[in-house]
């Protein structure tokens, strides 16, 4: 019993009529009787009675039928499969961040694409830039954002980016009245930083130390965002990537804490990496490109951050 003959059958159960499934199949009705007759050749039992020109199903017919119909559902439902992939409505999405931008800047971007993108499922996880270079290497992750090194293997690092750090200050800090602070303003002023494990606390100490200026370490945090929270009580000051920035001005009452420009240019140098030897599904595809974009917009206007405490209070 092969697929078309399947579809003969199901069109007379469904019209009780040779001529109107027919009609239904764009067929001719000999064509339609043929693959009935062959059918029940092939079943070696009868489908139909016929009475009167009209066609009434055996016992064995209908019970054949709900197997039939059962075929037809699943063949709907793959149809329907192969339509929600094509439109990027179906699909199961890995993603591993590294901390500053997993608290706002990624969920607000995913709870978009989901919201766009109803029949996806997705997972976010948060790690340091290693364990999400690690884990995108190994195929856990679809798609990873994560400070880039060059030690990094079996990960593709087509999409890098590099934006400037920015300086956070609390508000009445006698350095807010500046536009841009340099390592020579900050001389032996406390600041809050990461760990020395991490890139940019290296790059900051060798842009101090080339400058002839000591960086006075008074906190050290993991991540920038709890940072933050020790610049809104004076604590110090910290210079942190942008993306942070962001997410801080997204959920944060202006007023505490004001931002200025870092110079010399101190880069935040990460990227979106995929799995090296595995092709991405149309969903990566999809939202990588809307991280990107998103990204994009701040490596283009990175002066909407500065000067956020002021303007808005």
């Amino acid at each position: 019993m092969n697929l078309r003959q399947m579809e003969a059958f199901r069109a007379v159960m469904l019209t009780g009529s040779v001529t109107q499934a027919a009609k239904q199949l764009f067929k001719t009705q000999p064509a339609i009787s043929m693959m009935i007759n062959t059918l029940e050749e092939e079943l070696g039992f009868s489908l139909f009675e016929r009475q009167k020109k009209r066609l009434y199903p055996t016992p064995e017919a209908n019970y054949l039928y709900n197997e039939v119909e059962a075929i037809f559902s699943r063949i709907n439902d793959v149809h329907q499969t192969v339509q929600d992939i094509q439109n990027k409505q179906y699909g199961f999405l890995r993603i591993g961040c590294m901390p500053g931008p997993s608290t706002f800047f990624v969920p607000e971007l995913l709870a978009d694409f989901l919201e766009e993108h109803p029949k996806v499922r997705a997972s976010l996880q948060t790690r340091t830039s290693d364990e999400v270079a690690k884990w995108v290497a190994s195929n856990q992750y679809d798609v990873g954002l994560a400070e880039v090194g060059t030690g990094h293997q079996n990960v593709n690092k087509t999409d890098l980016f590099k934006l400037p750090c920015i300086c956070a200050l609390p508000v009445g800090h006698p350095l807010a009245k500046e536009e841009v602070i340099t390592p020579a303003l900050l001389d032996n002023e406390p600041m809050i930083t990461l760990h020395p494990d991490h890139m940019t606390f290296h790059d900051l100490s060798q842009l101090f130390e080339n400058s002839g200026y000591r960086m006075n370490v008074r906190l050290q945090t993991r991540f920038f965002i709890p940072a933050l929270q020790f610049v809104e009580k004076k604590l110090g000051i910290s210079v942190m990537d942008p993306i942070t920035v962001r997410s801080y001005c997204n959920y944060a009452s202006p007023g505490k804490i004001v931002f200025r420009k870092f110079e010399p240019t101190l880069w935040f140098k990460f990227g979106i990496i995929y799995p090296a030897d595995t092709p991405q599904s149309m969903i990566t595809t999809s939202f990588t490109k809307q991280l990107h974009d998103k990204i994009r917009e701040l490596e283009d206007k990175p002066e909407t951050l500065l000067n956020w405490g002021e303007n808005k209070r």
